[in-house]
């Protein structure tokens, strides 16, 4: 399909595509946390998150290939480029960082202020509103994750600089929806994922080279087996291309804080897959957290369609 066909197809795409669009992308998501978590068994965070992106990177400009889009290096381009360095290059560092100076149990709770955030910030920047109805879907929808995250008071070890650390990749990632809002009525959603995660790919090689040594780089690639490398390569495609691609889709129709309700789900998919795939037990909190988000964002759903 040329340039002009796909900008055809997203100009008709329907709320009903765009909400099914942002429904597959948190599973995408949350089910490719469960093969990460497989996959860290045999790569360090840094190097697993280098593998995933560089596999995601090269499927997701496979397919602009395969579409025959031209590719026009103007404003609107070199922008959508420099979006990556919000996420999945500063989001990622940052959060990395202040997952190591602080809690899983704090990192989680601070997650759960990304939907609000990017209200927030859709308003403060585009003036972007939001009514009350999706305003209390965010609100009801944070407490769900709260609750299914575990990250209700369950650790302790507050560590103000690990915790601020987080709080900017949240607010990172925050503004690399809003700021992808705007983009994706300019740009084609696969090629602003592709060009952001290259942007991405880029930071995560820094990141990795300035921690760990090309030797030990060399030597965990040596020691690890075709099956985990594989896993590491398709987790990677799930979780970054796919699940980027389909997000940008829904954006390009739904508006960012209506949008940012629906990464709320990824919790949902990951504990189903875990309970599914690796025969984790799902707690009573967790169903009862989970009820509360799929909820919210139905509820949500039918305010957008309103």
């Amino acid at each position: 399909m040329t340039g002009h066909g796909q900008e055809a197809v997203a100009g008709k795409l329907g709320l009903g595509a765009a909400v099914a669009a942002m429904v597959l992308s948190a599973a995408c998501w949350g089910f490719a946390t469960v093969m990460s978590k497989g996959a860290l068994s045999a790569f360090s965070p840094a190097l697993l998150v280098s593998l995933q992106l560089g596999a995601s990177v090269a499927f997701l400009w496979s397919a602009v290939g395969a579409s025959r889009q031209k590719l026009r290096f103007d404003r609107h381009t070199r922008l959508a480029a420099l979006s990556g360095v919000l996420e999945p290059g500063l989001a990622y560092v940052f959060g990395t960082f202040g997952l190591l100076l602080t809690t899983a149990g704090n990192a989680s709770l601070i997650a759960t202020t990304e939907p609000l955030l990017i209200a927030l910030l859709a308003w403060l920047l585009f003036r972007e509103k939001v009514g009350l109805p999706t305003l209390l879907a965010i609100l009801a929808a944070m407490a769900g994750v709260a609750i299914v995250t575990g990250a209700h008071g369950a650790e302790s070890g507050f560590s103000p600089a690990g915790d601020l650390l987080v709080i900017l990749g949240t607010v990172f990632a925050a503004l690399y929806v809003v700021a992808s809002s705007r983009l994706v009525a300019k740009v084609d959603p696969l090629v602003l994922a592709a060009l952001q995660q290259s942007v991405g790919l880029i930071f995560v090689l820094v990141f990795l080279f300035a921690w760990v040594s090309p030797q030990a780089i060399g030597k965990d690639l040596a020691a690890a087996e075709a099956g985990m490398l594989a896993l590491a390569f398709v987790s990677g495609i799930v979780q970054y291309a796919l699940a980027f691609w389909l997000y940008l889709i829904g954006l390009k129709r739904l508006p960012a804080s209506t949008a940012a309700l629906f990464l709320t789900l990824t919790p949902v998919f990951g504990i189903g897959g875990a309970a599914f795939f690796l025969g984790e037990a799902v707690t009573p909190w967790q169903a009862i957290g989970t009820l509360v988000i799929i909820a919210s964002v139905a509820v949500a759903s039918q305010v957008s369609r309103r």
